[in-house]
């Protein structure tokens, strides 16, 4: 059965995820600035929102690109489509960065004004001291992934699937430590987790697709209920063991349940939809915008007028506020210039949906 993806759902869920990214993010942030632990979530680590994204772009590509599998016709446009949607607005944010950096130094660590690390950073290519950006490292994997998502239209699908499960073979012998991958940055980027989050993503469009699970309510506790535990055991421990795989089952099980879903709808799912929509301006422009309102509150003395338990939430939606702004007036207007500059020539598009996790 085809079941037809409820997009409202998936953009909520894409919302969600980004707001706890987000929130993290404002919890390390803050415990910078004014020395308080948010939530007692600054030192967690991940919130595991990304393994979402990473599982959830598996499915869009799937879902939406199936039926033009070994076609090379639309090999070029969805390459295209891909560079449009993640490479401007990147580097438009890159533009402001990095010149920060030189008349600020004491702003970064030093690499940020190293040419190399400028042009692997700008072409978002693997390198040991990260990008420039730090939450443009997701950025690299996915572009990974829609380099090899479109070897689809151009070879046959058996030779995919020995391709990719070869791959992936290598990946879980190495997560369980059954063998060991040489410690390079290219070798380590290639055979990481994150990779197998988007393969099990296919997975995932291949089973609602053939299957139709149901029982959505109890996919989605079961998911909800994988982070909630990993989330209560990083906060009294550290080093927990197979933590990224841990995420990637609790995003799996999410996602079926979100896919299936068939009850009425909330009404807050409209504010997360927007924010969902808004995933990728958030993601690029969410740790600057939070350095410009935690710089004000610093500067306006504001924890000791409300107090830092108040002062990093008022600093975190500022933000959140101004990457909807953001979203608005220079993502959506640049989206817009880019679709203008895809050739006429192309296959008949899909309902449109953000799909950059992190886009």
């Amino acid at each position: 059965m085809d079941r037809k993806p409820n997009m409202r759902m998936i953009q909520a869920s894409r919302g969600a995820a980004v707001f706890l990214v987000m929130l993290f993010h404002a919890a390390q942030v803050g415990l910078r600035y004014f020395q308080y632990d948010f939530l007692g979530i600054s030192e967690m680590g991940r919130s595991g929102a990304y393994t979402f994204f990473f599982v959830l772009t598996g499915y869009l590509m799937v879902t939406l690109y199936r039926r033009h599998f070994g076609n090379p016709r639309v090999f070029g446009t969805f390459l295209l489509k891909r560079f449009y949607r993640i490479y401007p607005l990147y580097w438009l944010i890159m533009l402001v960065v990095v010149p920060i950096f030189f008349l600020v130094p004491s702003f970064g660590i030093g690499f940020e004004r190293d040419p190399s690390a400028i042009i692997r950073s700008l072409l978002l290519w693997p390198q040991a001291t990260g990008p420039i950006l730090p939450v443009a490292w997701s950025l690299s994997y996915i572009v990974w992934f829609y380099l090899v998502f479109s070897l689809c239209f151009l070879i046959k699908e058996k030779v995919m699937i020995a391709i990719y499960s070869s791959w992936m073979t290598i990946i879980v012998l190495n997560v369980f430590g059954l063998i060991q991958i040489k410690d390079s940055v290219p070798l380590q980027f290639l055979f990481s987790i994150y990779h197998l989050e988007f393969v099990l993503g296919i997975l995932v469009a291949a089973t609602v697709h053939k299957l139709s699970p149901k029982y959505s309510p109890l996919w989605m506790i079961c998911g909800a209920v994988v982070y909630v535990v990993l989330w209560i055991c990083r906060y009294q421990l550290t080093g927990i063991p197979y933590a990224d795989f841990l995420h990637t089952l609790g995003s799996v099980l999410l996602l079926i349940g979100i896919l299936t879903w068939e009850g009425k709808e909330h009404r807050l799912l409209q504010p997360l939809a927007a924010m969902g929509n808004a995933s990728y301006s958030i993601l690029l422009a969410s740790l600057p915008m939070m350095s410009i309102t935690f710089k004000l509150a610093r500067a306006a003395h504001l924890p000791g007028m409300i107090g830092s338990a108040w002062t990093i939430p008022v600093c975190f939606l500022s933000a959140l506020g101004l990457c909807m702004l953001f979203y608005r007036w220079i993502e959506r207007p640049l989206n817009r210039l880019m679709r203008g500059a895809l050739p006429v020539d192309r296959p008949k598009p899909h309902p449109v949906v953000n799909q950059t996790f992190i886009r």
